[in-house]
């Protein structure tokens, strides 16, 4: 009789649309051949992507109220972490893995209580990242009681190592979802577009690339502007103002993402800060030559200036209409950079980055012996 299998739960807010909730539900449905995998959610959502029916998704409370007081937010935050500990122990979980600063604290604690070792993922750029002062304090307290923390690029490795034992982290590749890397399709007839993918907030700086391809002097190419967020809005206005509404469009929500993909020509990326940039190494994946703001973090992770993509200066739309101009110009450079791109994303193939990830979650099962 084989052994059963090992028990893992993600730990995660929700899992809406984002990068983190990507690479939870892409790791999932590959890890689930080998491990039985739990998804606990602080709020019922329904999930964006695609998983796996084996995987179950549980819910710590139904809906949330954001708190008014210090007092409500002690007491959820306190609700929240008991429940986590219930589902650990009601599933006889044997790893808990957490995504993002909240999800990482409350289940690190639940965790030890529980008495299993535990992962967590920071995802964001801890040098700018809007986390209020008691999570702040919190991170320092309970983040080195984790096992292991995974992180994404060797930029924020140097940020935590003054903070957590060098041991204990590991700079882990997000895979990318076997599904999409299928769906690659190179037979399909290349547009004129200009493709970005992002939230429509203030640090990706979309106004940058609609300021620049304003500036440029094609008329048979066009920008497609694809995400939601709260600037929505005034983009638009801006697309508008510019008299450039039949050359720009933002369209959201979007679930196909493979097809624009196949089809643009150019990726833009325009962010003022990352923790890892998803949209970019997806399009990278896909053979599009990219131009990408040089933020911290992970864009030189992936681009190598001038040599499989451009590395630009952040807020400089002149430098950005000068490298774009190149690439509509250049069908030959396009070529070159999406060739390499392929290349260079390789390791990033579900495959290869969750074995990586199977091999950590591995060594804490080991771990597990000990408690």
């Amino acid at each position: 009789m084989s052994n059963p299998k090992k028990k893992i739960a993600f730990v995660i807010a929700s899992l809406a649309s984002g990068g983190a909730e990507r690479v939870i539900s892409n790791l999932s449905n590959t890890l689930i051949e080998n491990y039985e995998i739990i998804i606990i959610t602080f709020s019922e959502s329904k999930p964006f992507y695609n998983l796996d029916q084996r995987i179950k998704v549980i819910s710590c409370l139904d809906k949330i109220e954001q708190p008014k007081s210090i007092f409500q937010s002690l007491k959820l935050n306190y609700l929240l972490t008991k429940r986590i500990f219930q589902i650990l122990k009601k599933e006889h979980v044997n790893v808990s893995i957490g995504f993002i600063t909240s999800a990482n604290i409350l289940s690190t604690i639940a965790s030890k209580f529980y008495g299993i070792p535990c992962i967590i993922s920071e995802r964001n750029n801890p040098l700018v990242e809007e986390v209020p002062k008691f999570w702040v304090l919190l991170r320092s307290l309970v983040y080195p009681l984790a096992d292991k923390m995974v992180l994404q690029t060797e930029g924020v490795k140097k940020i935590y190592e003054n903070k957590i034992r060098k041991n204990k982290i590991s700079i882990l590749p997000n895979p990318i979802a076997s599904e999409l890397t299928n769906l690659r399709d190179h037979t399909i007839k290349k547009e004129n577009l200009i493709l970005t993918v992002g939230r429509l907030d203030e640090n990706k700086c979309h106004e940058d690339i609609i300021q620049a391809f304003k500036t440029i002097k094609v008329h048979n190419w066009k920008l497609l502007i694809i995400g939601d967020g709260d600037k929505k809005e005034k983009l638009i206005k801006l697309i508008k103002s510019s008299h450039q509404s039949d050359k720009i469009k933002i369209i959201s929500k979007v679930k196909d993402i493979e097809n624009y993909y196949n089809k643009a020509s150019i990726f833009v990326f325009t962010s003022k800060t990352e923790g890892f940039p998803n949209a970019l190494l997806e399009a990278m994946h896909f053979g599009l030559p990219s131009i990408s703001t040089n933020c911290d973090f992970g864009p030189s992770d992936l681009i190598n200036d001038g040599t499989n993509g451009f590395l630009i200066p952040l807020n400089d739309s002149i430098v950005l209409r000068e490298r774009l101009s190149q690439l509509i110009d250049s069908k030959k450079l396009r070529h070159i950079f999406s060739q390499r791109s392929i290349q260079r994303t390789e390791n990033y193939e579900s495959k290869k980055a969750v074995a990586q990830w199977e091999q950590l979650i591995n060594s804490l099962l080991l771990l597990k012996e000990k408690y």
